[in-house]
C-alpha cells in the first residue's frame, strides 16, 4: 500500500535535493521517490525523540533566522511567487 504526500518547499532546495537524488540512484524515473522515501525512513526510525535531524537540514538553508523569522520569511516568499504566476 502507499500514500501520498504532498508538500510545497522552496524552489531552491528542491533542486538541492533532485540533483543529489539523481547523482545517488540516477538520472532515472523513480530516483526522487527512493530519495524522499530514504530520508523519511531514517527520520521515523531514528531513535531522537527532537527534530534534530531536519533541524541540520533546514539551517543550513536559514541559518541565523529565528523560527518567527523564517515563518515570515517562507510567508513572504509564497506570496511573491503566487503573484508571478
Amino acid at each position: 500500500m502507499t500514500e501520498t504526500i504532498k508538500v510545497e518547499i522552496d524552489e531552491a532546495l528542491a533542486r538541492r535535493f533532485r540533483k543529489k537524488a539523481m547523482e545517488k540512484y540516477g538520472y532515472k524515473k523513480g530516483a526522487m521517490k527512493k530519495a524522499l522515501e530514504e530520508m523519511i525512513k531514517k527520520f521515523a526510525t531514528s531513535r531522537r525523540s527532537d527534530w534534530k535531524f531536519l533541524e541540520s537540514t533546514l539551517k543550513e538553508e536559514y541559518s541565523g533566522m529565528s523560527s518567527v523569522e523564517l515563518q515570515h520569511n517562507l510567508w513572504r516568499r509564497k506570496t511573491i511567487d503566487s503573484h508571478r504566476h
